[in-house]
């Protein structure tokens, strides 16, 4: 009778174990089968991922055929293309777009490049150049654009007809750029306003000279018109109007003060005719 019972307990067992199983795999069975199906399809992508990628490196398809530049007007086609190392017959995937703008902003009058692929066969450069806005000595001449960057220096073969920016110390840049840079960028911005003005040929701007924070304008006839600091606009319609006074009355002036800072109206003139100052010349 023991042995009877202890048959009939293990078939029991065996029953409730199959039950389990059977319970495990309905309740699990489909999620582990979506893993199993992700798992293969991965792996599927991954592989022909792969040899796609293969059968792109290596299809004449994708060679490079065409190279598009627009912005050019100093810097040429040809010089950008021999910094990149750009050349017929390279692939368009193997192509590192971000080495070849990096190459191509090596060239001196190169602000700015997007480098932009369009498959099959053609590469597309989009290039903006620095504005050269005024030359600047900084021991050497070199060329300024509009944010005050002494970019390049000056070559024969630049022909560049530009105001000259003086009082700047080369180890003052050097030792703190971005603090020059503003000073810089604060004269460019008189010498703007200036050359917007009305001027006759004699009136060209020559030069703008840093004065710490000052400024000075010296037009080609080399009349120094003192600035000081702050309200441009205001002491630019004040210097047109005590030129036209000068010239109704057939004056001319070596130098024109415009820096009052306890009588900002009133402008005082060295006339050129004579070793005489006139002060107090009211231009309000």
């Amino acid at each position: 009778m023991a042995f009877g019972k202890s048959k009939n307990r293990r078939r029991v067992d065996t029953a409730q174990k199959k039950e389990a199983v059977k319970s495990v795999v309905q309740t699990h069975g489909p999620s582990v089968l979506k893993g199993l199906l992700a798992a293969v399809l991965t792996a599927g992508l991954v592989w022909g991922g792969i040899e796609l990628r293969a059968w792109a490196l290596a299809s004449p398809r994708f060679q490079l055929a065409e190279v598009n530049f627009t912005g050019l007007t100093r810097a040429s086609r040809t010089e950008l293309v021999k910094l990149s190392g750009l050349a017929p017959g390279q692939n368009l995937f193997a192509m590192d777009v971000p080495l070849l703008e990096k190459a191509m902003l090596q060239h001196p009058w190169v602000s700015r490049v997007e480098v932009t692929r369009h498959f099959p066969a053609t590469v597309s450069v989009e290039v903006v150049e620095h504005t050269p806005e005024a030359l600047v000595v900084l021991g050497d001449l070199y060329v300024l654009d509009a944010e005050g960057e002494p970019f390049k220096r000056v070559t024969p073969g630049d022909g560049l007809d530009l105001p000259l920016v003086t009082g700047v110390v080369r180890d003052d840049y050097v030792k703190d750029p971005a603090v020059v840079r503003e000073r810089l960028k604060a004269a460019l911005e008189v010498a703007r306003s200036y050359s917007a003005l009305k001027l006759g040929r004699h009136e060209r701007l020559s030069e703008v000279r840093v004065e710490g924070g000052a400024l000075a304008l010296v037009t080609v006839a080399g009349q120094e018109v003192l600035m000081g600091e702050g309200n441009t606009e205001a002491k630019l319609a004040r210097l047109t109007r005590v030129r036209r006074e000068l010239s109704a009355k057939g004056l001319a002036a070596d130098v024109i003060h415009l820096e009052n800072r306890a009588r900002p109206g009133w402008v005082a003139v060295k006339i050129s005719s004579s070793a005489s100052e006139r002060s107090g010349a009211s231009a309000q």
